[in-house]
């Protein structure tokens, strides 16, 4: 029951950061998604306490804040955060190094589904144009921010029963 309410008190931390901070913060194009990181780094760490609920819900909120096409990131979010954590607990490898691959793709494909959900809703640019002035800065600076979060939160939501790592080595 803990670790909820420390997944909820982020979570309105991360949706207060991504509206009052995040539009100071913007270099050029990139403006980081601190709900998106936040979404992704329980996904991976804890995927066993919010399901798809969380991604949804913290998606449909970024795009009623954002002004994007309503949905987009709702559906970004849920897809690449199921298939994120899915993929980290197939792997059976609980290090940091694969954590930190799982999650930066995951920002790389957060990104580029939204960008082109945006470039299929009438965003005005070339798939290139959109990719190289939007969609890798983005990416960029998310995936930093990610891997820091990712740091963070690990030290509060990660679980206390022995890595699978730690098993094998028990047999």
């Amino acid at each position: 029951m803990g670790e909820r309410i420390v997944i909820v008190v982020v979570a309105i931390v991360a949706t207060l950061l991504q509206v009052l901070l995040a539009p100071h913060i913007a270099i050029g194009y990139a403006v980081p998604n601190f709900m998106a990181m936040f979404c992704l780094v329980v996904a991976i760490v804890r995927s066993d306490i919010v399901g798809p609920v969380l991604p949804f819900v913290m998606g449909l909120l970024f795009d009623l804040l954002s002004g994007g096409p309503v949905g987009g990131m709702a559906f970004s979010l849920t897809a690449i955060c199921a298939l994120g954590s899915w993929f980290f607990q197939r792997a059976n490898n609980d290090t940091l190094f694969m954590a930190l691959v799982v999650l930066v793709v995951s920002v790389l494909l957060i990104d580029m589904l939204y960008g082109g959900l945006f470039l299929m809703f009438g965003y005005a640019a070339g798939v290139l144009e959109a990719f190289v002035y939007r969609v890798l800065p983005c990416f960029i600076y998310d995936a930093v921010l990610a891997i820091v979060l990712y740091l963070i939160v690990t030290r509060f939501l990660s679980k206390q029963a022995p890595y699978t790592s730690e098993i094998r080595h028990l047999q």
